[in-house]
């Protein structure tokens, strides 16, 4: 079975490393993916150590974030929408659909899968891995976008119920929509092994640092925390930075005088071997499609706080295997950590109930389920 796998535009993040986990699976079990970037990246020399067939095809995406400066939105908009429209043809040029059994495109911002179902009839299949609009403000350069997708996709997998839902009250054919939650590579986080007692508390909040992860959230809550637990209390942000957003934070790190405290780790390739350094992963997102992080939190043994937005719930019941806050509540932030922090026992469990549930959500098990997938869509086809 050839695969031809669609990538977004933008290769840093949560849908890329489960792009190359995915793929990685399924080529065990007999897929033979092909991979197609929009320009040639570290993800295309990650793909070829893999020996994994891989093109860059210069597509754009059909739907992006809009500026953050508003008065920038009336230049920026048509201009992005006709490069948009113009690498169309390139694109589809590049590609060779011959031999291809199944299309995958692995975000919903990218529509050239549906553009190749459209004019050749192989079968397509959407992931949607993020809400797009609650999460980042999104827009799109198709008209009436979410019908269009859902007339040229055989199946959509969404990572979550909350990405479903939100995604089938904009227009997408809820027939077509499957859960299936996300897949994270756990064989290789290294797990924490044991759980301290002094008077440390380390915590970490990874993902892409932007408005939409809320780690201004984070760094306030450290600020009303009670002064002798604040000053044993560090936190790490790992991710690429937004360098608007990264100022925000360093200001606000500033005027809490948090700077011995807050510690900015820049974009890592290596969070599955240091995460075991850490007691604490926090998810403070306006709205986790799923929450990559956090099932590798969990995995890893650390104690998980999470917004009560997005996926968080999905994956964490509260009080029995991580701690819910309402989104933007600093001060409950705060009162979870100075939970945390006097409560080591408490700790210890939330992490070890946490491992044992963020077994459901390896990358092996999720191939198997994609697969099948593919199965169900041959068979309809050739019936």
């Amino acid at each position: 079975m050839r695969v031809l796998y669609i990538t977004d535009p933008g290769v840093v993040g949560g849908a890329t490393r489960a792009l190359i986990e995915m793929t990685y699976e399924l080529k065990k079990i007999g897929v033979e993916p092909v991979v197609c970037t929009s320009s040639y990246s570290e993800l295309n020399d990650i793909l070829n150590g893999m020996k994994i067939e891989n093109y860059a095809i210069g597509h754009m995406s059909a739907m992006n974030t809009k500026s953050p400066y508003k008065w920038k939105r009336p230049i920026k908009y048509p201009y992005e929408c006709l490069k948009y429209y113009l690498s169309i043809p390139k694109a589809i040029k590049n590609i060779d659909i011959k031999s291809i059994d199944i299309i995958h495109t692995n975000s919903a911002r990218n529509d050239i899968g549906c553009i190749l179902n459209r004019m050749y009839n192989v079968p397509h299949i959407m992931h949607i891995r993020e809400f797009g609009y609650e999460d980042f403000d999104c827009c799109t350069y198709r008209y009436k976008y979410n019908k269009y997708i859902s007339k040229y996709t055989n199946r959509f997998l969404a990572i979550s119920k909350a990405v479903a839902k939100s995604w089938i009250s904009r227009g997408v054919t809820k027939e077509k929509v499957q859960i299936l939650y996300d897949g994270v590579d756990i064989h290789s986080i290294k797990i924490k092994n044991n759980y301290n007692n002094d008077n440390k508390l380390k915590m970490i909040i990874a993902g892409g640092v932007c408005e939409a992860k809320g780690q201004y959230y984070a760094i306030e809550a450290l600020s009303y925390l009670p002064e002798q637990i604040k000053k044993n209390v560090y936190l790490d942000i790992a991710g690429w930075d937004d360098p608007k957003y990264l100022k925000k934070l360093e200001k606000l790190i500033k005027e809490c005088e948090l700077e011995s405290q807050v510690k900015f780790l820049g974009a890592r390739s290596d969070l599955y071997e240091i995460y075991k350094e850490y007691d604490v992963g926090l998810t403070c997102s306006r709205a986790e499609g799923f929450g990559r992080v956090t099932a590798e939190y969990m995995y890893a043994g650390l104690c998980v706080i999470g917004s009560n937005t997005g996926a968080t719930p999905e994956l964490i019941e509260d009080n029995k295997d991580g701690l819910i806050y309402d989104y933007q509540n600093i001060h409950e932030l705060a009162r979870c950590i100075e939970r945390i922090y006097n409560d080591r026992e408490l700790l210890r469990c939330l992490s070890e109930n946490g491992k044992k549930s963020a077994i459901k959500f390896s990358s092996t098990r999720n191939a198997k389920e994609i697969y099948e997938v593919y199965l169900e869509i041959l068979n309809e086809e050739n019936k």
